[in-house]
């Protein structure tokens, strides 16, 4: 008994004092991943009809809507990370079918790090939407204002055309 006491405290102290290189650094790895967590948040510019229901229903006012120069879908949902407690009602309360435009998508789970507030105001889920999507959908709107345009003109002159036969 007492050797095997002896024995113990000698591996121990073996194991306290001899160095060992760390295999890999756990300090940026989290141990554990929530069964129920949904992640971090993704934004579809290009199905998103800008109906600004996902800010509306936000518990803690964690999306922004982001002014686009166009006509129709003139706003896109921001999400800040820093407030959101990713309870996933945006994703619920999106219109957009089949395809949701917001949804929690998995991915990071240690997102914040540090606590301190400027490094908060960094994480942000922005869209960023190419100049040339943007204009695409103005030479739309614009062919589109000039097609309604053409058509009034076409059905005021059938009217004039028509007034001008029952005159006669």
């Amino acid at each position: 008994m007492i050797f095997d006491i002896i024995s113990k405290t000698i591996r121990v102290a073996k194991a306290l004092t001899s160095p060992k290189p760390a295999k890999e650094d756990v300090s940026k790895i989290s141990l554990h991943h929530p069964s129920r967590y949904r992640g971090q948040h993704t934004i579809d510019y290009e199905t998103c009809i800008g109906c600004d229901s996902c800010n509306k229903i936000c518990p803690t006012h964690a999306i922004t809507m982001k002014r686009l120069p166009l006509k129709k879908q003139n706003i896109v949902p921001e999400v800040n990370l820093a407030t959101c407690i990713f309870c996933g009602l945006c994703e619920d309360v999106c219109p957009t079918k089949p395809d949701k435009s917001i949804v929690l998508s998995g991915g990071r789970y240690d997102m914040l790090s540090g606590g301190w507030h400027s490094d908060q105001d960094d994480f942000w889920v922005n869209v960023d939407i190419p100049q040339s999507y943007i204009d695409d959908r103005l030479e739309q709107e614009e062919a589109t204002r000039i097609k309604k345009e053409l058509a009034k003109k076409k059905k005021e002159a059938q009217l004039k055309a028509k007034k001008a036969e029952e005159e006669k």
